[in-house]
């Protein structure tokens, strides 16, 4: 199924005992998603930061072509 954005997802490695050896977990948390534009020229991020805020960040391809 595709619904036109991805997650954004941070991993945070931690260690535990398990019967006195130390294991190495990781947790994955989702931190918000992202989607490209329909043209095809940007890409957008929203970030969860903190509860009840939400910021958007849009990158452009700005990258200029030039013949010689």
């Amino acid at each position: 199924m595709n619904n036109g954005f991805y997650d954004i997802l941070v991993a945070k490695e931690y260690e535990t005992k398990q019967n006195g050896t130390p294991e190495k977990k990781t947790a994955w948390n989702r931190v918000g998603r992202a989607w490209a534009s329909k043209s095809g020229g940007s890409l957008s991020f929203e970030l969860y930061m903190l509860p009840s805020q939400r910021y958007v960040i849009q990158l452009q391809n700005n990258e200029t072509k030039t013949h010689e």
